[in-house]
């Protein structure tokens, strides 16, 4: 792949960064904030780099064509509302020419940069289900960086409960549990997992900080991925590209900071609630500064 072609830094290097946490943790807010940034592109949720990569992950263009990757990643749940056309998407490919499967997922975040046209220079893929699939990312994306976002586990459990409150039919509403138990251990899990990846360079990225200094934190993280600063990041509610069938869970996105968004658990949990959360996750709560 000719460098010039390329709006990315190391095409033939690059991979895509990830940003990974909890569910109701602000990690949709935190894309916004990126796929804000004038040269960083960050498209709504869709997991169609885990997904694809047990078919492609031998990729070559002489065994399986652009048009075949191109098909499935169209096929893959909740691109379509990305906007991308089967056309574009192969459009890109086809001027890129990915020769493996990491420069076959860059293409597809590129193609989403095209669609809003934007010069990408760094690219990102969130989805809070690869909490799940981390070792899928370690091993096709040894090079890529991870920023978790880290959210008070009882704040994350007021927003499961009101979640299920909502009533909808949407195909893409998150089957999330109601039992505080199952939503503290797996709060518990994924606050170990970003725990232990910080200590091997990721970044972890508490939603309560983004709230009271939302400039000093987006400044670590553009440090961290190696790109300048925008004050543009801070204006993600008037950029917010979230898919409107999101909105119905997802409606925060539409606003500015909500300075005020912590410590909800002090009034929505019961004691017992409170203390059900502690006893199972209450030695992360207290690792990540959550309890004293």
């Amino acid at each position: 792949m000719s460098k010039n072609k390329s709006s990315l830094t190391n095409f033939d290097e690059c991979s895509p960064f990830f940003i990974l946490g909890n569910p109701r943790s602000g990690t949709s807010m935190f894309r916004m904030m990126l796929n804000s940034h004038p040269e960083m592109v960050v498209p709504p949720e869709c997991g169609f780099l885990e997904w694809l990569h047990s078919d492609f992950s031998d990729f070559s263009p002489e065994t399986k064509g652009y048009e075949q990757f191109a098909k499935s990643v169209c096929a893959s749940k909740k691109f379509e509302t990305w906007g991308v056309e089967y056309s574009q998407l192969l459009e890109t490919l086809v001027e890129y020419s990915p020769q493996n499967y990491r420069e076959l997922c860059l293409c597809v975040y590129l193609s989403y940069a095209k669609k809003i046209g934007k010069r990408a220079i760094r690219v990102g893929d969130k989805n809070n289900y690869y909490m799940k699939r981390l070792n899928v990312l370690d091993d096709r994306f040894p090079l890529s960086k991870k920023v978790f976002i880290l959210r008070d586990g009882r704040d994350v459990a007021c927003s499961y409960l009101k979640l299920n409150e909502v009533k909808t039919t949407s195909e893409y509403y998150p089957n999330l549990s109601s039992n505080i138990r199952e939503i503290a251990e797996e709060w518990r899990v994924n606050a170990e997992s970003a725990a232990a990846y910080e200590k091997s360079g990721a970044l972890v990225v508490k939603y309560e900080d983004l709230l009271s200094q939302a400039d000093v934190v987006l400044k670590e993280v553009c440090s961290y991925l190696s790109i300048y600063y925008s004050e543009s990041m801070l204006d993600f509610a008037q950029n917010n590209d979230e898919p409107v069938s999101f909105l119905q869970w997802k409606g925060k996105t539409t606003l500015d900071i909500q300075s005020d968004n912590k410590g909800n658990y002090k009034t929505i949990l019961s004691d017992t609630e409170c203390a059900e959360f502690e006893d199972v996750a209450g030695q992360m709560l207290k690792f990540h500064g959550y309890m004293s």
